[in-house]
């Protein structure tokens, strides 16, 4: 994790969503000038038969993507251009790297003393290409892969609720959630980025958000004999209150007189002076559209649910509708999820963990997680503490993670 993902701003001046909505209108109506996509498509369908297809051939990539296709499919071709990259990836690092720390050696696998022709003729192909690159520069535009480039999401995904206006003439509010980072100290992963008209809600945003505190099981402990972690139970789906804090305000989720905005003030009441943040009571969060507000973006906001869960929000774009967004009534999407990360099997390490054992002393450790197999193979407990084991079903990431 990079200190690049964990940093937010500048932050923008503050936005009235409903005065920005009204602006862009009057702008767009008193605008003569069609759009950029509007022009590109009358010129193309004026074009002749012919002279379109000119353009096509003269922008045609079908060269370039059958030799990508004939170097991945071929295994030899592909372990030579995966090896060359790693080693070229490497050696740039290092050459960029000035810090007196002690270097890892990579280890060389060294090519064949005489290469297969068609290697032979693609590194020949390489080679003679005249693209260039500067090797310690390039380090600036060179990283890893990280969790939150992986999408678990295939197309957009339309939840299954849909509230608000379904009136064009509104705007798009683009949210990217991000969660604390178990093994970081104050440091936060991007886990979902979603879509919302203005006139839906804070509530919306809420109820948008995949979070493993959804998938909390209901009655799956079984203990001591009946310890077999073989049945499944029902989840939850988001319950048990939320609040969200913005600019000083909080909104709580209305479910009773007294809900998480209360309890949250209740609980700032207690700290000391020194420690406390300032903020208030306002509307429900499922009562305050987002053309109410005044927000600015890149600025983080944070959600408390489910007891001790946090996510942090930001509004990271506005803009009004166009013609060929989805329609209303499509709305809120989720554009990217971040698969959640699984814990191992602590007895093979090999597969997910399904299975948390609590209190069985053969593990040495308590919870201990382990998979269904080896907690198969290992039988059920026995002596005198067997009936202390718990065996405690985790969640599955069924609830918002896919398409």
């Amino acid at each position: 994790m990079s200190a690049l993902d964990v940093l937010f701003g500048p932050p923008s001046k503050s936005i009235q969503v409903s005065h920005f909505i009204r602006a862009a209108n009057e702008a767009d109506g008193e605008s003569n000038v069609p759009s950029v996509g509007s022009i590109s498509r009358n010129e193309w369908s004026e074009l002749a038969e012919s002279r379109r297809k000119d353009v096509e051939d003269e922008c045609r990539v079908d060269d370039l993507r059958s030799t990508l296709n004939e170097v991945i499919e071929n295994p030899r071709l592909m372990a030579h251009v995966t090896r060359t990259h790693e080693a070229t990836v490497h050696a740039i690092h290092e050459a960029a790297d000035t810090s007196n720390r002690r270097k890892r050696k990579r280890p060389v696998i060294p090519e064949p003393a005489e290469q297969h022709p068609e290697v032979a003729t693609l590194r020949q192909q390489l080679e003679a290409s005249k693209l260039r690159s500067w090797p310690t520069n390039a380090a600036l535009f060179i990283r890893p892969p990280r969790q939150a480039d992986h999408n678990a999401l295939i197309n957009a995904k339309r939840l299954a609720f849909a509230t608000g206006d379904a009136s064009p003439q509104q705007a798009l509010i683009f949210v990217t959630v991000y969660n604390p980072i178990s093994w970081g100290h104050r440091q936060l992963g991007r886990a979902s980025q979603h879509v919302f008209l203005s006139s839906q809600s804070l509530g919306d945003i809420f109820d948008a958000i995949p979070c493993t505190s959804h998938e909390i099981m209901h009655d799956n402990v079984q203990r001591g004999s009946q310890a077999t972690g073989t049945g499944d139970r029902p989840v939850i789906g988001g319950q048990g209150g939320a609040v969200i804090f913005m600019d000083g305000q909080l909104y709580g989720d209305g479910q009773s007189a007294k809900d998480y905005a209360d309890k949250y003030l209740e609980y700032l009441s207690g700290l000391p002076e020194r420690r406390r943040i300032q903020g208030s009571k306002a509307t429900p969060m499922h009562d305050t559209p987002l053309d109410s507000l005044d927000i600015r973006l890149h600025t983080p906001h944070w959600i408390l649910h489910a007891g001790d869960c946090i996510h942090h929000i930001t509004f990271d774009q506005i803009r009004l509708l166009h013609p060929e967004d989805p329609p209303p009534d499509a709305y809120p999407l989720t554009t990217q999820i971040t698969p959640p990360l699984l814990d191992l099997c602590r007895a093979c390490n090999k597969v997910p963990a399904v299975l948390a054992i609590v209190g069985d002393v053969r593990l040495g450790e308590s919870p201990f997680v382990i998979c269904r197999p080896c907690w198969k193979w290992m039988g059920p407990p026995r002596g005198d503490d067997a009936d202390e084991v718990s065996v405690v079903s985790l969640p599955k990431h069924e609830f918002g993670w896919s398409a």
